[in-house]
C-alpha cells in the first residue's frame, strides 16, 4: 500500500468512527467530493501536526 493508499484510509477511518457526527446529507456530500474532503483533512492534520510541533 502506497502513502496516498495510507492517508485516504485514514481519512476514511476517521470518517466513519465519527459518522455520527455527520447528517446523511452531509455523509453523501463526503462521497461525492472525496478529493476535496481529502485535501481538507491533510491540510488540517499538518497545521494541527504543526501548531503541536511549535509549542516545544
Amino acid at each position: 500500500m502506497d502513502n496516498i493508499e495510507r492517508i485516504r484510509e485514514f481519512i476514511n477511518e476517521r470518517i466513519r468512527t465519527n459518522k455520527e457526527l455527520f447528517t446523511d446529507e452531509e455523509i453523501k456530500f463526503i462521497r461525492d467530493n472525496e478529493e476535496y474532503v481529502y485535501k481538507i483533512y491533510l491540510l488540517g492534520f499538518i497545521d494541527a501536526k504543526d501548531c503541536y510541533d511549535n509549542n516545544d
